[in-house]
């Protein structure tokens, strides 16, 4: 089914994951579960950010094709960028 808000890379990768031709990476289950325990017991605090279309898309895309909810996403690339497990490449 063709999406009118959707351009043409957009409506490819939903039509992709509708004929699921996407698959996980590693033990989602136990993978999952680690994140969730993570989330659970860290403590929150709320904040508002304004991003594009197409990051948006792109982070629910990336979460779907690891079995996660988008905001776990966003707080697990927080951390790992804040425990210096991941690193920004601003050239």
């Amino acid at each position: 089914m063709t999406n009118p808000d959707l351009d043409a890379y957009e409506q490819d990768i939903l039509n992709s994951v509708e004929n699921d031709e996407w698959q996980s990476k590693g033990n989602i289950k136990e993978r999952l579960k680690e994140l969730q325990n993570f989330l659970k017991h860290e403590k929150k605090k709320s904040l508002s950010i304004t991003l594009s279309e197409r990051d948006l898309y792109e982070l629910k895309r990336k979460s779907l094709e690891n079995g996660i909810p988008y905001q776990d996403l966003i707080q697990l690339l927080v951390h790992q960028y804040t425990s210096n497990k991941i690193h920004l490449d601003v050239s």
